[in-house]
């Protein structure tokens, strides 16, 4: 893939580009990519959906082909309040220079002044993503707490908090995805009731996603971000001090076991989410469910791998996911591929 430079509101940004150079709008202005003037009202919410869409697609090609096994009418709102999350997300992870995260930081503030706008109704009225969050708030009254804890968890990363051991680790994916799946449930509820009793699950499903992303992404992270999410007491437990961002020399030794340590935190909290997707709305577990199992089998890939996360991303692919919407192969490939890493040769000392 190209890394390209595209102009928007934030400034003139370097992204990976793939069919559609899709970038989160400002917080404040006017957005990055704006209908043709004379449209008439039904086409320019068209065109404004459609810029949605690529949006999400663009940047979750999992969670937005899961998205596909929700009831329709509950597809825009989710890929709205994903462009949300991905607006304030790019903020943290585009901003490299001291300046450029002081600028970031400024940023986040106004976000939180747009976002309690928003939430009042009266969101920025030139801009296509506030605009659109303050509607689906209007319509399915959006659990409030969990969007300002995502904008906490970008400043989390502008200020470089060091993520020292399990329990950090643990916030950290709470305030960052967490905080997602409990601003989803609105969307997936039968009783506002259930808000407060299903809010645990869905939080334990997103921080299971987030360890999962960051155990897939750890060479891009130290390359990209130079940022390290593997907490600093596990690693020293493992002999891995340090990572090697490209995987120059190879994986170090223990580095398997602390890939598996971190798998199974992951996976505990797996269980936990995907035990609460029972009580959800019947006609968005398939969907959920669909999600869990593909973010879930991104941790077979890294196995498949023999744990090279550092060189390159391990992903699901198209084919593998198609197979997850209907069948649990988790634990049977999890198995095969244990049993085959205890059977090949021992590494020879360095």
């Amino acid at each position: 893939m190209k890394a390209s430079s595209i102009e928007t509101p934030i400034g003139t940004q370097t992204t990976t580009c793939m069919k559609y150079n899709a970038h989160p709008e400002s917080l404040t202005h006017r957005d990055a990519h704006i209908a043709p003037d004379g449209l008439l009202p039904e086409a320019r919410r068209a065109w404004e959906d459609a810029h949605i869409w690529k949006i999400f697609r663009h940047y979750s090609r999992t969670f937005s082909f899961a998205t596909r096994l929700l009831p329709a009418p509950m597809r825009l709102p989710i890929a709205t309040l994903y462009y949300f999350c991905r607006t304030i997300d790019n903020l943290a992870d585009h901003a490299r220079t001291p300046a450029e995260r002081d600028a970031a930081l400024k940023k986040l503030a106004s976000a939180r002044r747009a976002l309690d706008r928003s939430l009042s109704g009266h969101p920025p009225p030139d801009s296509l993503m506030w605009r659109r969050l303050a509607e689906i708030h209007t319509r399915y009254t959006l659990h409030t707490p969990p969007l300002h804890e995502l904008i906490d968890g970008a400043e989390w990363d502008l200020r470089g908090i060091h993520i020292r051991d399990e329990a950090d680790l643990i916030r950290y994916a709470d305030l960052v995805a967490g905080s997602i799946g409990a601003m989803m449930l609105p969307f997936l509820i039968d009783d506002r009731a259930d808000l407060t009793r299903l809010e645990t699950p869905a939080r334990a499903l997103g921080i299971a996603m987030q360890i999962t992303n960051i155990l897939r992404d750890v060479g891009e992270d130290a390359r990209e971000l130079q940022r390290i999410y593997l907490p600093e007491s596990l690693r020293l437990a493992h002999g891995c001090p340090d990572i090697a961002p490209d995987g120059a020399g190879g994986i170090p030794e223990g580095y398997s076991e602390l890939m598996e340590a971190l798998m199974m935190l992951a996976e505990q909290y797996f269980v936990e989410g995907i035990a609460g997707i029972g009580s959800l709305n019947r006609s968005v577990r398939s969907g959920i469910g669909a999600a869990a199992r593909m973010y879930r089998e991104i941790l077979n890939e890294i196995r498949a791998r023999g744990y090279d996360n550092l060189s390159a991303r391990a992903y699901t692919s198209g084919a593998k996911k198609l197979q997850l919407v209907f069948f649990d192969t988790y634990e049977r490939r999890k198995r095969r591929l244990l049993t085959r890493r205890a059977a090949a040769p021992a590494r020879l000392p360095a």
